[in-house]
């Protein structure tokens, strides 16, 4: 899963790019790749919530607070 959401981020920054290839220049007809892309990684993201979720039973912030102690 965790794969699964580096793909789909690494596939926005691509559809990002091609929407916003300088800090001039929009390119509008790139702009519904992007909103796909950017929810593909949203469903990606949740899933892995809630599989974080399900398997140890605490939120990925939790989780990610008892990494730190």
């Amino acid at each position: 899963m965790i794969e699964a959401v580096r793909a789909a981020a690494q596939a926005h920054a691509r559809s990002w790019e091609a929407l916003v290839p300088d800090p001039l220049t929009v390119d509008r007809s790139a702009e519904a790749a992007e909103e796909a892309a950017f929810a593909a990684m949203a469903v990606a993201k949740q899933r892995l919530h809630d599989h974080i979720r399900a398997t140890y039973g605490v939120s990925v912030r939790d989780l990610a607070n008892l990494a730190l102690v």
